[in-house]
């Protein structure tokens, strides 16, 4: 029995308490958290979008928006999840943007020298555009509350069903852990590495509803498994044939 297994953290006391905690501790803050700062979780994405255009160069950052044009520079393409795009704008002052982007739209077509037009709000540049193609920039304000509710998502269903198992293990701490019990708690990390899958369906407008669709396709095949797994260990096996038996 491999060590942190589900089976092994079932048949350990201590492991089992510590488990059903971390659970318990991850959905509650979690969802605390969620429940706090989705609400205004749209606030900036609106304001951007109803802020006029400015009368003039802002001298300061302002709520309007303000176009103006910039040579890029120091251009970096990635294909990693965990690092962004990179792209040095400077303007006609001299002075230099350092930006970042989620996506290569614009950037892929973009050398250096290039003259790129930039979407200036509260002082950041939100958004450039270049060649008949435009893209936003990680500066400018999104649908926190979608990105809230996926990460509700991803984590306190893992978690309460994580807290489930370890709670019904403990109910029943005289007897051995059962096959439910096991595919139970086993289904936890699945669903937790399920709703990391099912966030990278959510486009780059970070649909909520196209990553709970699937999140649902990906879970129901993950219960498909565990209950096969339980089927599978209720069954008794087969005895052999014996001659003349």
């Amino acid at each position: 029995m491999s060590p942190f297994s589900p089976s092994w953290i079932l048949r350990n006391t201590v492991a089992t308490v510590l488990a059903l905690l971390i659970g318990l501790a991850v959905a509650v803050l979690v969802g605390l958290f969620v429940a706090a700062e989705a609400p205004g979780g749209t606030r900036d994405l609106r304001a951007y979008q109803a802020a006029p255009r400015c009368p003039a160069a802002p001298a300061a950052p302002a709520e309007c928006r303000w176009t103006q044009e910039f040579t890029a520079s120091g251009i970096e393409l990635t294909s990693s999840r965990s690092k962004s795009d990179r792209v040095l704008l400077t303007g006609a002052d001299g002075v230099k943007r350092e930006t970042f982007y989620s996506n290569h739209a614009v950037l892929t077509d973009l050398e250096e020298g290039d003259r790129v037009t930039g979407t200036v709000w509260r002082g950041l540049v939100t958004e450039i555009a270049a060649k008949g193609d435009s893209q936003k920039t990680q500066d400018a304000p999104a649908d926190m509350r979608a990105r809230l509710l996926i990460m509700a998502l991803i984590t306190i269903p893992a978690a309460l069903l994580m807290t489930a198992a370890c709670g019904w293990r403990l109910c029943r701490h005289r007897a051995a852990p059962t096959p439910g019990m096991i595919a139970t708690l086993g289904l936890a990390p699945g669903l937790f590495g399920g709703g990391l899958v099912s966030a990278l369906f959510s486009g780059p407008a970070e649909s909520f509803w196209r990553t709970l669709i699937a999140w649902l396709v990906i879970t129901a095949v993950l219960a498909a498994v565990a209950r096969f797994y339980v089927t599978q260990k209720r069954t008794p096996a087969t005895a052999p044939a014996t001659p003349g038996g």
